[in-house]
């Protein structure tokens, strides 16, 4: 991730410190009248000019749950980045003694020089050299191993920060999104990794500049690789997913709804219904239905009442 002063751009090395990566909340919605404001202004970093305030749900602008309390760093008009703030010092993560179970150790084939030289490239911050690397690598590991394996996890979210480190940000949210829901139920969601990719994710949207921009980086992604991967590559999955949930977070509801169901659909055929890439893309659509459902408009809701007869409802024995 882009380092700036020891910390996560464009927070200083205290601030990231003292806070966890955190995606700032959806806009009040005028049907609804639910919503969320910030409220007091205090603690100024002298270093990266956050500041504390704190985060209220409101209903017709009226304070009614605390959510929390956030550093924030406005970046022009109404548009912020933030990170929530921790109540202590940061923990050490907690590690099981045993990592969980993989396969790996079943298929010698796949002890090669290929990561560890990928690993010196990395150490080195040659970014570059690594990512080629680290590709090869996953690819023997995904031609054998279950994608959540957690061998090819590791290899994977090496490769979503190779992404990252180089300035491929569209793929690299592709990657985050699609990795850290299995990373938390693999590992846990306070295990080393995770947070990793946590804070990898985070990173990539704050150097894009929010749902829209990463909307309209992740669509260009998509339109081009479908012309020369075709619909049902993994590639384009993970990034039209990863579209569907910008698209989600800047209040589109039912174009949301659309292309993950489109992504969906296009995964089971592809990898397969109980895919672990597939598994993570219902779940998408599973949580952009539930948004659209809750605050989306009457078109919003009909395209998710669709989406739930076509692709979400129990398949018939």
């Amino acid at each position: 991730m882009t380092d700036v002063r020891g910390g996560v751009y464009p927070f200083c090395r205290a601030c990231t410190a003292s806070s966890t990566a955190w995606r700032a909340p959806d806009a009040a919605t005028r049907l609804s009248g639910m919503g969320s404001r910030f409220y007091g202004h205090r603690d100024v970093c002298p270093d990266c000019g956050s500041s504390v305030r704190t985060l209220y749900s409101t209903f017709l602008l009226i304070p009614v749950a605390y959510r929390g309390r956030f550093r924030i760093i406005r970046t022009g008009g109404r548009s912020f980045v933030g990170r929530r703030l921790l109540d202590g010092p940061a923990a050490v993560p907690a590690f099981s003694e045993e990592p969980p179970p993989s396969e790996f150790k079943d298929h010698p084939e796949l002890v090669d020089a290929t990561y560890e030289q990928a690993e010196a490239h990395w150490a080195a911050r040659d970014s570059a050299g690594a990512l080629p690397l680290y590709e090869t690598s996953l690819a023997a590991c995904e031609k054998v191993l279950r994608a959540d394996d957690p061998a090819t996890l590791q290899v994977r979210l090496r490769v979503a920060q190779a992404l990252l480190a180089t300035g491929d940000y569209a793929s690299a949210i592709g990657w985050f999104e699609l990795i850290t829901p299995q990373l938390i139920r693999v590992f846990g969601a306070e295990h080393k990794l995770t947070r990793i990719a946590v804070e990898g994710e985070t990173g990539a949207q704050l150097m894009v500049g929010g749902p829209r921009a990463e909307m309209k980086l992740l669509g260009e992604l998509v339109e081009q690789d479908e012309k020369t991967l075709g619909r049902q590559n993994a590639k384009v999955l993970r990034t039209r997913a990863a579209l569907g949930r910008a698209t989600m977070f800047a209040d589109q509801l039912g174009p949301a709804v659309q292309v993950l169901e489109m992504t969906l659909a296009d995964s089971i055929e592809g990898l397969g219904d109980d895919h672990p890439d597939t598994e993570v893309y219902r779940a998408f659509l599973l949580e952009a239905c539930e948004a659209a459902d809750l605050r989306g408009k009457r078109k919003d809701r009909e395209l998710s009442a669709a989406a739930r007869l076509r692709t979400l409802a129990p398949k018939a024995d």
